[in-house]
């Protein structure tokens, strides 16, 4: 997993979190559309949106 990649997908679901409710869309939904992008860095994008869930869950 390369740290950065990380660091740019959390950015990414952190940014969409922070959308109007209207506009977001869900994580889930999220994760799978990235990896339908960039499947090179699907365990980087899971780790992503796992340490994502980690912060909203406290």
């Amino acid at each position: 997993m390369n740290s950065q990649v990380i660091e740019y997908y959390e950015s990414l679901f952190k940014f969409e979190i922070m959308q109007e409710p209207y506009l977001a869309k869900p994580l889930k939904e999220l994760v799978e559309q990235y990896i339908g992008h960039d499947a090179a860095h699907e365990q980087s994008i899971l780790a992503a949106y796992a340490n994502v869930m980690k912060e909203l869950i406290g």
